[in-house]
């Protein structure tokens, strides 16, 4: 813990190798993200400027814990905007995962009209700079148990994810699908 002591608080830190190739002491990602309380699972985009995580409490939101997006202008993080009503609902919304290009986002929410409790979703940034209404990934990806954990290969081809609801060993396994 780098902020607050207070038990809802979670920070983004980022860590450096020194010139001996070691990795230096955390340290908070920007005054600009952190904050007192929860700031959750993030991604950033490949070339370092894109940052959209999750938090529950302490900003502006549509309900339980949603998505913001901070944009590196300079050395400095800007401060961070809530996604707005086509990415984020009253329901949960966490585990962001942004392609290699930065216009594609893969999330999980509990929202309804999925097709367990946890699904996955996609939002796509369109020529205005807004993300899309955000879609269910659909049925190849999401069972009627929980979907978890996405990842947006570079290739921006290749889904990987958790799932307890897929044929497995037991418990949460992890799987990937080829678009």
């Amino acid at each position: 813990r780098l902020g607050n002591t207070g038990d809802d608080d979670e920070d983004l830190v980022v860590s450096r190798k020194d010139d001996n190739g070691r990795w230096l002491p955390p340290r908070s990602v920007s005054a600009n993200i952190n904050s007192q309380w929860n700031e959750g699972t993030c991604t950033i985009s490949a070339d370092g400027r894109k940052l959209i995580f999750t938090s529950c409490l302490g900003r502006p939101g549509y309900g339980s814990c949603d998505l913001f997006q901070s944009v590196k202008v300079g050395d400095e993080w800007t401060r961070p905007e809530n996604l707005g009503p086509n990415v984020n609902t009253a329901d949960w919304e966490s585990q962001p995962s942004l392609s290699a290009d930065g216009r594609t986002l893969y999330f999980v929410s509990d929202r309804r009209g999925g097709y367990g409790r946890r699904d996955i979703w996609v939002s796509h940034l369109n020529e205005y700079g807004q993300w899309t209404k955000a879609v269910n990934a659909g049925k190849e990806v999401n069972t009627s148990f929980d979907e978890i954990s996405p990842f947006i290969h570079a290739n921006n081809k290749t889904l990987y994810f958790a799932s307890n609801g897929l044929p497995g060993y037991g418990g949460y396994d992890i799987f990937y699908l080829m678009k």
